[in-house]
C-alpha cells in the first residue's frame, strides 16, 4: 500500500484452511521449551512494564499450546484466549480488557483489520493493545532475501508506518514501539492521568 507500506501477498496464493492448520500444527511451539518461553519473558519484560497484575488480559492467537499464558501466569497474571483453530470458542465476547495481546499472529490474518476492530471493541478506556510481529523494511532488495516471508503461513507485512495508520484507523494512540516488532496502542488515557 502507497499510503501505509502494508505488503500483502496476491489473494490466489493464500494456502487452503486445511493446509494452513497443517503447517499451525507443525510448529514447534510448546510450553516444555525453555528456549521458547524465555522469549515470551523478554516480550513481557518490555511490553508489560506497568501493567497491574489484576488487570484483564487477552491472549488472541495463542496458538497450540498458550505459552504465552503460561509465562504471564508465572510472571502473576492471569489471561484468558482465544485462537481461530485451537482454541476458537471467543472467550473475549461480552468483555473489556485492560490488555490485549497478540505476538506473533496478525503477520498471519490477511483482512487484518476486521480482527483488529473486533478485538479493539473490548479494550477498556485506558487500556493496551500490544502486537508483535515483525516490521518489514520497505526495501524491495532486503524484502526478497527476508526470513520472514520464507514461512508460507505469513501472508502480510507491515512497519511503524502501517501500524501508525492503524492506531488512526482504530482510534488507538501509538503509545511505544522497539523499532523492530512490537508495538503498544492505548484507547484514551491511562488511569494516572486521568483527572
Amino acid at each position: 500500500c502507497l499510503n501505509c507500506e502494508f505488503i500483502f501477498i496476491a489473494p490466489w496464493e493464500l494456502l487452503e484452511s486445511k493446509e494452513e492448520f497443517r503447517r499451525y500444527e507443525m510448529h514447534n511451539n510448546s510450553v516444555g521449551d525453555p528456549t521458547y518461553r524465555a522469549y515470551f519473558q523478554r516480550f513481557i519484560d518490555y511490553a508489560f512494564e506497568g501493567v497491574e497484575k489484576e488487570s484483564k488480559i487477552l491472549d488472541y492467537g495463542s496458538g497450540p499450546e498458550p505459552v504465552l499464558a503460561s509465562v504471564l501466569e508465572e510472571n502473576g497474571y492471569r489471561a484468558d484466549i482465544y485462537d481461530k483453530y485451537f482454541s476458537p470458542e471467543k472467550t473475549f465476547t461480552g468483555k473489556k480488557y485492560d490488555v490485549i495481546c497478540s505476538t506473533e499472529v496478525f503477520e498471519h490474518i490477511y483482512s487484518p483489520m476486521e480482527a483488529l476492530e473486533e478485538i479493539a471493541a473490548h479494550l477498556k478506556d485506558g487500556g493496551q493493545l500490544i502486537l508483535m510481529t515483525h516490521f518489514h523494511y520497505n526495501d524491495w532488495d532486503r524484502f526478497r532475501k527476508w526470513w520472514y516471508i520464507q514461512d508460507p503461513t505469513h501472508i502480510v507485512f507491515y512497519n511503524l508506518i502501517t501500524m501508525e495508520y492503524i492506531g488512526k484507523k482504530l482510534g488507538l494512540t501509538l503509545e511505544k514501539d522497539n523499532g523492530k516488532n512490537i508495538v503498544i496502542f492505548r484507547r484514551g488515557r491511562k488511569k494516572s492521568e486521568e483527572i
